[in-house]
């Protein structure tokens, strides 16, 4: 027979592993319209260092492997959850390839600073679009 002093520390157990299970869960909504959109905190400019910096010479990396050249534009869809973390990245008319997008999509992972949107005075997963225009990489 069960302690009955044990049952409530079983219950508490039991509720905070669901609890916890259910915080791992990403965005069960992704808002478009939203109050305040999400942003990069350092701003802009060093938004485009980072492209600069970072994204730039994956793609000249990928190119050179593949030897081809882009003449459009690159759209990044960027999946930033309610922590401002981003949690995928998707990539449309993009001429790339499989694996250049991988590695493009890996290093945006990793970029943290990102401020999530909000709706109603609470932060949302949101979707910020990354855009690299009017450019031809050779």
């Amino acid at each position: 027979m069960l302690n009955t002093k044990l049952i409530p520390f079983i219950l508490f157990i039991t509720l905070s592993c669901a609890n916890c299970l259910a915080q791992t869960k990403s965005c069960d909504t992704i808002y478009d319209s939203k109050e305040i959109k999400a942003h990069y905190k350092k701003g802009e400019r060093e938004l485009n260092k980072f492209v600069i910096n970072q994204l730039l010479p994956i793609i000249g990396q990928c190119q050179e492997k593949e030897n081809y050249t882009i003449y459009s534009s690159l759209f990044m869809y960027l999946t930033i959850n309610s922590k401002g973390k981003i949690i995928d990245v998707r990539f449309t008319r993009a001429k790339l390839s499989e694996t250049c997008k991988a590695e493009l999509k890996k290093e945006l992972l990793t970029m943290e600073n990102w401020q999530p949107a909000q709706m109603h005075n609470q932060p949302v997963c949101s979707r910020y679009i990354l855009q690299i225009s009017c450019l031809k990489w050779q």
